[in-house]
């Protein structure tokens, strides 16, 4: 078949497209993907320059240079989801990895290295982000905590945009500590210890240091550090019984944007109040706070399921100790907000939840 003398390719033939309809379509392609460009290039906005929200920095503990732990990979799929402009931050740093024949030797360099690192870690992270005025949070895991311990004590006074400490099994003594006014007014450490399920605490750490690890029994000085019991390995077991510490990266999310009053709209789940226990072996205590319950003061508890890592639920405590769930579901905000434990105009942000 012919068009104006030009043939079409038909399948079974070895006839080719004739060069002016090839011109055509070559036309149209290139006018369709310039039309397509245009339209990307739309819809993605252009987000350079523009300051976070809130920035995570990640500090971790034994074994080397660690280029993505866990903890980061977890706690970056939480910010995915917010409706904030978060940065998940790794500070990988030439840790020491443990030799078991040589543990004590190697315990002490790591020490050290914490100790060297620490200045590093100051000018390279705390000191841009308190010049560019934007929030960020410090976790350290482990000998990493040291780390961060030591660069917020050369950074005493001056740090404006700290917006909270966390330490996950922190393997500082527990009488360790710092002078007060390092921290901003009215900020405290939080550091989540696991007094049943860290092994590497109840028994290396002791044996070295003839003393308890900060990560095991809670640090002493309380003026300065927030003590939270949980249910946590040191290393990952790789089986749901032993659940490590990246497991509390969504409770830690949710716990630094409520601290900075960015509220993450959500729902909760069904929940009828009911007596609960105490839970501590399977439950992890993520935060606390003063709570008005049947017209008496009471504590507020929020708790991380140890076996779901974005599972939680609210339970108070009464004088009497008796504790009640009152509320449950898979966002911290959400329960909270259920309850009535922070008035709405209490957030600095609150976007509404879109379905």
């Amino acid at each position: 078949m012919t068009y104006g003398g030009d043939f079409l390719s038909v399948p079974g033939t070895t006839r080719r497209w004739a060069p002016r309809f090839r011109l055509v379509v070559g036309l149209i392609s290139c006018v369709s993907l310039l039309g397509c460009a245009h339209l990307i290039q739309e819809e993605v906005p252009d987000t350079a320059g523009v300051r976070p929200d809130l920035v995570f920095v990640y500090v971790h503990g034994f074994g080397g240079v660690k280029a993505n732990p866990r903890f980061c990979v977890n706690l970056r799929e939480f910010v995915a989801e917010v409706p904030y402009r978060c940065e998940v931050r790794n500070y990988p740093w030439d840790s020491v990895r443990i030799d078991v024949m040589k543990a004590g030797a190697k315990w002490q360099e790591a020490e050290t290295k914490a100790d060297i690192e620490a200045e590093a870690f100051k000018k390279r992270i705390i000191d841009p982000l308190e010049a560019e005025k934007t929030p960020y949070v410090l976790v350290g895991f482990s000998v990493g905590s040291r780390v961060v311990l030591r660069a917020l004590e050369r950074s005493a006074g001056s740090l404006q945009m700290l917006r909270g400490v966390y330490f996950l099994g922190s393997a500082m003594t527990r009488t360790t500590s710092i002078k007060e006014g390092t921290l901003p007014a009215g900020m405290r450490i939080t550091n989540y210890h696991s007094p049943h399920k860290d092994t590497v605490h109840r028994l290396a750490f002791n044996f070295m240091k003839s003393t308890d690890a900060g990560g095991y029994t809670g640090f002493a000085d309380t003026k300065i550090f927030e003590n939270y019991p949980v249910s946590c390995s040191h290393t990952h077991k790789g089986i749901g019984a032993h659940i490590d510490y990246s497991q509390l990266a969504y409770a830690i999310g949710y716990v630094a944007l409520l601290q900075d009053r960015l509220f993450v709209p959500g729902s909760t789940s069904y929940n009828i109040p009911t007596r609960v226990a105490n839970g501590h072996r399977w439950w992890n205590k993520i935060l606390r706070m003063d709570y008005t319950y049947n017209h008496q003061p009471c504590t507020l508890e929020i708790e991380q399921y140890n076996m779901n890592l974005d599972y939680f639920r609210a339970v108070v405590v009464t004088p009497g100790n008796k504790r009640k769930r009152l509320a449950r579901g898979n966002n911290i905000h959400a329960i909270i907000d259920a309850i009535g434990a922070i008035p709405k105009d209490r957030w600095r942000q609150r976007p509404t939840l879109r379905r």
